[in-house]
């Protein structure tokens, strides 16, 4: 009777460790595109291609983890490589960081920051006043004198109203809350895919954040401008490179519309030149092992192909490092060390398929690096279908 007892006790030992294993694999969310499965191996049910949420059974019977199921319509789309200027508009200002202000009794005084403003938040009013530019919040503190004034933030995606009472400088008169603040946030970067049907793209592989704050930076429009790579600095172990380039405020070729985590995304109003043809996106389930290439714009306006390895495929990862890639090029080594700034974004082509795109450098091994998935900056510009048709 004992020896049966324990039998039973490890046999629901072992499910239930089954059972937790793969509550905690399988992903909460899942994309595929149309006609994609899910292959949720032999002990789990399949689920279908249907948008929205499914459950996952263990021997079909018992429940392991109800999943949001993204589909993604299969489209042909131009892979790019080419670089151009990103300029991110913010929903108000960004305070980046605190400086002291002395007071006209000589002492040192951080308004905002004894407030409870922080780092990161985003001053969308001041009185019930709309801030969008550095000069509008300066209107607003000149006009108060040292009144207290009720500041309305954006903190983390939740509005709150701060009390803050300004001090006149004595060192220059002016009135002040000790903080700095920014309106945009401009920069280089590569886009990864143009949509011929439409003209949308998706660029960087991830999303654009304050080099202050490390925050994502929540956009309200931008533009997308024509660059020109100038220099490369050289990347090497410990120290990453960049590329170094230039572009005009009035050389404008689209227009910003989103800034998220996966990539920033918009719609482009004059096409840039290019040598490659539409080619098809592949499924997650379709990325191997293997030699790849890469399509990066280093010099000047040109666009070329640089061959890569991937090395690894993490098959649930949903976030943008889903792919390892290594840097196999003899060409690129030489020019840039590996992946560089500005080179986030760059497509990835597989057996002729885009199948991702670069989204970050191993410091310490500036020839490796991450990539994302194509379906994941993909149902990141999903949302643009609303305002494009």
């Amino acid at each position: 009777m004992f020896k049966k007892t324990k039998k039973w006790l490890y046999i629901i030992t072992a499910v239930t460790l089954v059972f937790y294993g793969l509550h905690y694999i399988i992903p909460n969310h899942i994309i595929l595109f149309e006609g994609e499965k899910f292959n949720a191996g032999p002990i789990l049910n399949n689920i279908s291609n249907t948008e929205g949420k499914q459950q996952i059974r263990l021997f079909g019977i018992m429940p392991v983890k109800t999943v949001y199921i993204d589909v993604i319509k299969n489209t042909a789309l131009i892979p790019s490589g080419k670089t151009v200027g990103i300029k991110i508009n913010i929903n108000g200002v960004m305070v980046v960081s605190f400086s002291s202000i002395r007071g006209a009794d000589g002492k040192k005084y951080l308004p905002a920051q004894k407030a409870g403003i922080k780092k990161g938040d985003v001053i969308l009013k001041v009185n019930n006043f709309e801030v969008s530019s550095v000069p509008q919040l300066v209107s607003q503190l000149k006009a108060s004198g040292e009144n207290e004034l009720t500041f309305l933030v954006d903190r983390d995606g939740k509005q709150i109203n701060v009390e803050v009472k300004p001090i006149i400088s004595k060192d220059d008169n002016e009135t002040k809350i000790g903080a700095w603040v920014r309106e945009s946030s401009s920069g280089i970067g590569t886009i990864t895919y143009i949509n011929p049907a439409d003209g949308s793209f998706g660029a960087l592989g991830h999303g654009i954040s304050d080099l202050d704050t490390k925050k994502l930076i929540p956009a309200v429009g931008g533009d997308i401008l024509n660059s020109n790579i100038q220099s490369v600095k050289k990347g090497n172990r410990g120290n990453p490179g960049e590329l170094r380039g230039s572009f005009s405020m009035t050389s404008k070729i689209g227009t910003v519309k989103m800034n998220t985590d996966n990539g920033v995304f918009g719609i482009l109003t004059a096409m840039p030149q290019t040598d490659f043809s539409p080619l098809p996106v592949a499924p997650r389930s379709q990325v191997v092992q293997g030699a790849a290439y890469i399509l990066s714009n280093i010099e000047g306006e040109t666009v070329k192909k640089y061959s890569i390895n991937i090395e690894n495929v993490l098959q649930t990862s949903f976030d943008n490092k889903g792919i390892i890639i290594k840097i196999t090029d003899d060409e690129l080594i030489k020019k840039t060390g590996g992946i560089v700034q500005g080179m986030s974004g760059s497509p990835i082509i597989q057996n002729e398929h885009i199948v991702g795109a670069v989204t970050h450098v191993f410091i310490n091994d500036p020839v490796r690096g991450y990539a994302t998935f194509m379906d994941v900056m993909l149902n990141g510009a999903s949302s643009l279908k609303d305002e494009i048709f």
